[in-house]
């Protein structure tokens, strides 16, 4: 990023959510293995390849308006 200043475009804001979204959705596939739900990750594992693919979806579809950076 140019003179340390962060992109605030919605590409750039998308693609951040990516972490987060990952560590809530195991979170949530835990807890619901704790309340007697069935959970296994051999079962649930597909639900994280479903959240990072929408969030690839939104961010590829997002504006890059005022994109900062190379």
């Amino acid at each position: 990023m140019a003179n340390g200043t962060k992109c605030k475009c919605q590409r750039c804001t998308i693609c951040g959510l990516m972490v987060p979204a990952v560590l809530i959705t195991i979170g949530a596939l835990f807890l619901l293995g704790r309340l007697g739900w069935g959970y296994s990750f051999g079962r649930w594992w597909p639900v994280l390849l479903i959240v990072i693919g929408i969030i690839k979806l939104a961010e590829a579809m997002a504006s890059s308006e005022g994109h900062i950076g190379p």
